[in-house]
């Protein structure tokens, strides 16, 4: 019995550790964004969603229904269009593992003083977070984790050029929402070695022909996102077609 509830209480220490460390790290990615002069737009962990519909609405709380983001995420965006940097995108996916490490060695420090198992799995699990996040060339889920993109953006060549492509086809309607996605941007896209970074390209392509009124491209375009396989289905998602 005595085995027993420690197992269970070593459980306990590890879900309350996850959901602490997972809301620290995705909070240190807003504050990271708000000290850019970001805008906060929304934080995911587990089914919690606090977001903005646009940037001029108030913040509410909700259910999120993408259960490939439960894992946690934290957005913010350029309340101006001189913010839509992506040196300062950067430094806002860094300040997500700095968070963790913070949190992990202040969980030390108080497991240490306290004698206390949870903060000593809070440490283990926060520091096994920020570091985990730093390794390049991983992937949690869609995306490349904190550390991978950030390498990637300074790395020069193809990966950097792919990384900002996608920086800033996200963020084109806040530098001129009325100009087509960039050619460049889709044919670097294209060559991308990542079927999600490729289901995009289709994806922005598509819009530039809807936008020119171009139906034969349009239906060429969304044959080709219907006929990639082991797309993930939050991709689709993010890149749903509106009829």
């Amino acid at each position: 019995m005595e085995v027993m509830m420690l197992v269970l209480k070593m459980i306990g220490f590890w879900f309350v550790s996850m959901i602490l460390s997972t809301t620290v790290h995705e909070c240190g990615h807003v504050v990271g964004g708000l000290l850019e002069g970001w805008k906060f737009f929304y934080l995911v962990v587990g089914p919690v969603r606090i977001y903005r519909e646009k940037l001029q609405d108030k913040i509410r709380v909700g259910i999120e229904k993408n259960v490939s983001l439960w894992g946690g995420i934290g957005g913010t965006i350029p309340a101006k269009k001189e913010d839509v940097k992506i040196s300062s995108f950067g430094r806002i996916l860094l300040a997500g593992p700095l968070a963790s490490m913070i949190l992990g060695v202040i969980a030390a420090v108080l497991g240490l003083l306290l004698h206390s198992l949870f903060f000593l799995m809070l440490m283990g699990v926060a520091l096994g977070m920020g570091g985990s996040c730093l390794i390049p060339g991983i992937k949690t889920g869609i995306l490349y984790n904190d550390g991978s993109r950030y390498y990637r953006i300074h790395r020069g060549g193809q990966e950097q050029a792919e990384e900002e492509a996608i920086f800033y086809a996200a963020f084109r309607e806040y530098i001129n929402p009325d100009a087509p996605y960039s050619e460049d941007s889709i044919q670097t896209l294209l060559r991308s070695k990542d079927v999600e970074f490729r289901y995009a390209a289709h994806y922005y392509a598509y819009e530039n022909a809807k936008e020119a009124g171009n139906a034969e491209e349009m239906q060429a375009q969304i044959d080709a996102m219907n006929g990639m396989e082991k797309v993930p289905a939050a991709i689709r998602q993010i890149y749903a077609i509106e009829n």
